[in-house]
């Protein structure tokens, strides 16, 4: 996500696998899917891959959550962006729009509409785009030149389908992205597989996502190809039968097990053998990179109508919070109202001591108003 900094570079070959027909019975897709795994290498922690703006929040849910959300499955368009094995008859005819303003100027936002087919499955379409604003240009010398500007598009069809006890669903995006900064331009293709799973009693939710695999097409210079953000995660979550709580959990870049990086600006300590510098960056200990991977929420449900979320994310905390002053950074938090027929979600995310982000999602179902 957009607080992923100064990682080091991680690259773990993602293994060949077979998928079976019965599970994903779309030959199509799965050609797809097949080709870009067998082609593309996990080589990313962020800041160290392009296009990362995929990695931001499609919705206020998925942003009060802690940035992500992959596992529960209750007919919520904004976190199919995620997990497209959500998309089912829930979301037939939804649409969604989330408008996020960030800082100095810098605002994304991401609309999507699905609509399901009889015995095929449920198909959506959704845009996200990110604008970093105007810049001014200037020579080597220093001298203003004029302005220029950068944005960043994502253009993704996404398809999903319930199996026959429809407790497991699965899906896969297929996207198209380019990136425009200043003369700088470059085109890529990713997907998305995910798959999901609901109890009988509607209290267990289960997912699982492998994300943003793929290459650039067009490269910003000729020859050097920049690896893509993959990412792979799981996520639980459970919903207590006779109280108005859901507990989540998620872990994600489990294609890596070490998350923290070396800063030289960080303090220095001096090998009393050697005399050879040492420069360490956050702790190396278990506990501390089992942390960097788990995201935790909690959703109080309060009828159909109305619901507080929370997150905490760690990661983002150890990275962006002052040693001498962390208030809140990694906590993050919203509430989701049904007016009419419209449902708004907002939700309110702390970046760093003095970075606020917030997010306005917008959804309704168009089968309501006929």
């Amino acid at each position: 996500m957009i607080y992923r900094l100064k990682k080091k570079d991680y690259k773990i070959k993602v293994p060949t696998f077979r998928l079976s027909v019965m599970l994903f019975p779309k030959r199509f897709f799965l050609s797809l899917v097949v080709f870009f795994l067998v082609k593309t290498s996990f080589a990313q922690i962020g800041g160290s891959s392009t296009y990362n703006f995929l990695n931001l929040p499609a919705s206020a849910r998925e942003a009060a959550l802690g940035g992500t959300s992959i596992s529960v499955r209750d007919g919520d368009l904004g976190l199919a962006a995620t997990n497209p094995s959500f998309l089912d008859n829930s979301v037939n005819n939804t649409v969604i729009m989330t408008y996020t303003p960030l800082f100095d100027g810098v605002d994304y936002g991401y609309v999507s509409y699905a609509h399901s087919f009889p015995k095929i499955g449920t198909f959506d379409f959704g845009i996200k785009d990110i604008n970093y604003g105007t810049f001014t240009q200037a020579d080597d010398a220093g001298n203003i030149t004029g302005t220029f500007t950068a944005a960043e598009y994502m253009y993704n069809l996404g398809y999903g389908h319930q199996l026959k006890d429809s407790l497991f669903s699965v899906g896969a995006n297929i996207k198209a992205v380019y990136s425009a900064l200043d003369q700088y331009y470059s085109f890529g293709v990713l997907v998305d597989v995910g798959i999901s799973y609901v109890s009988p009693n509607h209290c267990l939710f289960l997912g699982a996502i492998i994300r943003d695999v793929g290459s650039q097409i067009k490269y910003y210079a000729p020859g050097n190809s920049e690896p893509m953000p993959a990412d792979a995660d799981l996520g639980v979550a459970y919903k207590f039968k006779h109280a108005p709580f859901r507990l989540g959990l998620t872990a994600t870049h489990l294609q890596t097990w070490t998350l923290t990086y070396s800063d030289p600006t960080d303090t220095q300590t001096v090998n009393p053998l050697t005399q050879q510098r040492i420069v360490t960056s956050g702790s190396s200990t278990f506990l501390d990179n089992l942390g960097r991977h788990l995201i935790g929420s909690v959703e109080l449900i309060l009828g159909k109508n109305f619901a507080i979320r929370y997150g905490y994310n760690y990661e983002m905390r150890k990275e962006l919070a002052l040693t001498t002053q962390p208030g809140l950074v990694g906590m993050s938090g919203g509430f989701e109202m049904k007016i009419y027929r419209f449902h708004i979600s907002y939700a309110l995310a702390k970046y760093s001591v003095g970075s606020l982000s917030n997010t306005f999602t917008f959804a309704f179902n168009t089968s309501e108003f006929y």
